[in-house]
């Protein structure tokens, strides 16, 4: 019988799984035009999900510390961050979503975020983005570079570092695709994150935020054109099975508002540690 060649942990290229887990993942990364378009519902919904308070509840925030927020997006976080700090940093590739945190900031009188329009791979010097004393990157990591998305943001945290991170099959809901007779392939996950944080001698503390398994929407027409942003090049027979799909899941209806059922609520995996405690890892 032929002897299994000898791996070890260090031999597993942890960059390249990922890269391959992320070409066969069955749906498609959006740009910035398409999240543009998205800002204005996305500001709205995610308010109403739970997941902002979720996340919030671990930060040790006060008005003597600055934050920089990678993956900003409508000023989720940021805005009510900013409230509590001494200043933010919003960092987005989409304008679209930096208009809407503008607007929310002038419209909440918080003047102390500085938005800028900025991506994972641009030069953060020339954009003096600088050091803060916490970093957080909340469920913006689905780049191509993973690793040297990790370092960046580890080397501008003075204090500490926070990334909320996917569980699998967080945000899709697999029985939709099921539906439209779509195979279903969620891509690599929080999972893969960690074992590259552990390549870099960083050991991070694991929470999960789990989000409710009934959403509210105005109406049929609002949860169809939510459950669309999952799926790329929907023909007009899927739609309507999905349509179909989601009137199946309807659980309460009401003048004003629906709710529709998961069986797959959103669950995340916020990661966090102290940057002391990655003194030592790579590239530091």
């Amino acid at each position: 019988m032929k002897k299994d060649a000898e791996i070890m942990y260090s031999d597993i290229d942890w960059p390249a799984l990922w890269r391959q887990a992320r070409a066969r993942k069955s749906w498609k990364s959006k740009g910035s035009k398409e999240w543009n378009k998205k800002a204005p519902e996305f500001s709205t919904r995610i308010k109403e999900s739970g997941y902002v308070q979720k996340f919030l509840e671990h930060l040790d925030l006060n008005n003597d510390i600055s934050v920089l927020d990678v993956g900003c997006g409508p000023g989720t976080l940021a805005l009510p961050i900013a409230k509590r700090v001494k200043r933010v940093t919003a960092l987005d590739y989409s304008v679209g979503m930096l208009e809407q945190l503008r607007a929310q900031a002038d419209q909440q009188r918080i003047t102390n975020i500085r938005a800028v329009e900025c991506a994972w791979e641009d030069d953060w010097q020339k954009l003096d983005i600088g050091a803060h004393d916490i970093v957080i990157a909340s469920r913006s990591m689905n780049i191509d570079d993973l690793l040297g998305g990790i370092q960046k943001i580890n080397d501008h945290a003075i204090k500490q570092v926070f990334i909320s991170d996917r569980i699998d099959p967080s945000p899709f809901d697999p029985d939709a695709f099921e539906a439209l007779g779509r195979s279903f392939n969620s891509g690599p996950d929080y999972i893969y994150t960690v074992n590259m944080l552990y390549s870099l001698g960083i050991h991070p503390k694991i929470d999960h935020i789990e989000l409710a398994d009934k959403l509210r929407f105005d109406d049929l027409k609002q949860a169809l054109h939510s459950y669309t942003w999952m799926f790329k090049d929907l023909q007009p027979d899927e739609v309507q099975r999905l349509e179909a799909f989601l009137l199946g899941r309807i659980i309460k209806e009401e003048d004003d508002h629906i709710i529709v059922k998961r069986n797959h609520p959103q669950r995340w995996a916020l990661l966090s540690w102290m940057k002391n405690d990655s003194s030592h890892a790579k590239g530091n």
